[in-house]
């Protein structure tokens, strides 16, 4: 390969890709990620439950918020 063909060449590529929120029948952009064990604890329906990370949309993670509010603040003092 010479110098020109590797200056050419992306890197990983990580962000062009779009992620969609894993909530059943929600086709939205995500805005956020979380581990799987913070959002089996409430009541979200998600596509795959067998993915580690779970991808949220705006409205999604604010129910999220709601749900989890009493144990994010139970876990802030211990």
């Amino acid at each position: 390969m010479s110098q020109s063909d590797i200056v050419g060449m992306s890197l990983a590529n990580h962000d062009n890709t779009q992620d969609v929120c894993d909530c059943a029948g929600c086709d939205k952009p995500a805005e956020r990620s979380l581990n799987i064990k913070q959002v089996a604890k409430t009541s979200l329906k998600l596509k795959d439950p067998g993915v580690r990370q779970v991808h949220l949309c705006k409205e999604h993670y604010k129910a999220y918020k709601k749900e989890s509010k009493t144990d994010r603040e139970l876990d802030a003092y211990y």
